[in-house]
């Protein structure tokens, strides 16, 4: 992902911490130390990083929840008005994606109720202020870090959980990708508020008002591909003028097929059955190491995952991503009619953006 940095993995979880959060702990470490000394700075940063391992376990709550539902997590994203767990599939029941967003709040809540608790236990609540985030009271702030989050994130303001849970609701009386568009809408509104009121209060609400705004924007393209995804199907993109190769063809046939073609991969057909492929990569390291003379069968890869004509794109892109594949095979009946590449794929989608699902659907069925 582009400006974030890989920090690790847990479970298969990738951590990736955004390049703004990095400038904000400079920033902030920079204007301590200046205001109050090396110390104070010090201090600043390692009450941000206290913080943002809170936002960290607030997005672990939400990926084990979204896991034990049977989801898959991509990745946490950790940028400076909070977190983003990145799930491969959408949750499209009501339920679940309430409560996947309530996970994260709730996480928090916990931890300042455990905080709250352990304080009360030592004796030092005497050391507590009205709400405040300072190094210089690195507890107590803690604390206080926990209740905003936990407050903010309910805030209806899509993709807040908040919004979620507002989308959740829509999601369970209309359909999906309008209910989105409904939520974002209200996720919109609040963004322009945040924004209004930094101005005359508080410059991190216009940063956290931009990063809402974009995040929603982001958030509706990424539902609305997903439904085209879901909505379209292999046989409407595939290509079915492409070349293929036989099991008995030579190399050097093979080759001249493969200079004057555009295809990186060439499925080898035998009785219109596909039982092989070969790469024009394969077929190039084989003729430096075998020469000119070998079939194609003594060459290619007999691993085919083939795929149907009613099969979604969403299916073949899962395909692609989890199994490494650069062609899958379209075949009806046992015989091959087209082939779809990821790079296929995507200029149909490119296209395709201009055009409703609807329509798609309205001109298959005529």
């Amino acid at each position: 992902m582009r400006w974030a940095l890989r920090i690790g993995s847990i479970r298969g979880i990738a951590v990736r911490v955004h390049f703004t959060f990095l400038f904000l702990l400079a920033v902030l470490f920079v204007a301590g130390a200046f205001a109050h000394g090396l110390l104070s700075g010090l201090r600043s940063a390692a009450l941000i990083l206290l913080i943002f391992f809170c936002v960290f376990l607030h997005e672990l709550a939400h990926s084990a929840v979204s896991a034990r539902l049977g989801l898959r997590v991509r990745s946490i994203m950790l940028l400076p008005i909070g977190g983003l767990a990145l799930l491969e599939d959408i949750p499209r029941e009501p339920r679940q994606e309430v409560v996947i967003a309530l996970a994260g709040p709730a996480a928090n809540a916990l931890l300042a109720l455990l905080l709250g608790i352990a304080f009360h236990q030592l004796g030092l609540l005497r050391e507590f202020r009205p709400p405040v985030l300072s190094g210089e009271l690195l507890l107590p702030s803690l604390f206080w870090a926990n209740v905003y989050l936990a407050l903010f994130n309910l805030i209806p303001a899509y993709p807040l959980d908040g919004g979620r849970v507002l989308r959740g609701w829509l999601a369970g009386r209309m359909d999906y990708v309008e209910a989105t568009r409904k939520a974002v809408a209200v996720g919109q509104f609040f963004a322009y508020v945040f924004i209004f009121v930094g101005l005359f209060a508080d410059w991190w609400l216009i940063l956290v008002g931009f990063f809402v705004y974009a995040g929603s924007v982001a958030e509706e393209r990424q539902t609305q591909l997903q439904s085209a995804l879901e909505h379209i199907r292999l046989e409407d993109v595939m290509l079915t003028d492409f070349q293929r190769l036989a099991p008995a063809d030579s190399l050097s046939d093979a080759l001249d097929r493969a200079l004057h073609s555009l295809q990186d991969d060439f499925p080898v057909v035998e009785e219109g059955r596909v039982v092989g492929v070969l790469s024009k990569a394969r077929l190039l390291t084989a003729v430096r190491r075998e020469g000119w003379n070998h079939s194609v069968q003594a060459v290619m890869s007999r691993r085919v995952e083939s795929a149907d004509p009613a099969d979604t794109l969403a299916h073949a892109f899962k395909k692609f991503s989890s199994r490494g594949l650069t062609m899958i095979p379209v075949v009806a009946a046992g015989k091959l009619v087209g082939i779809v590449t990821p790079q296929n794929l995507l200029h149909s989608l490119a296209f395709l953006s201009r055009t409703e699902v609807r329509e798609l659907e309205f001109l298959r069925r005529g």
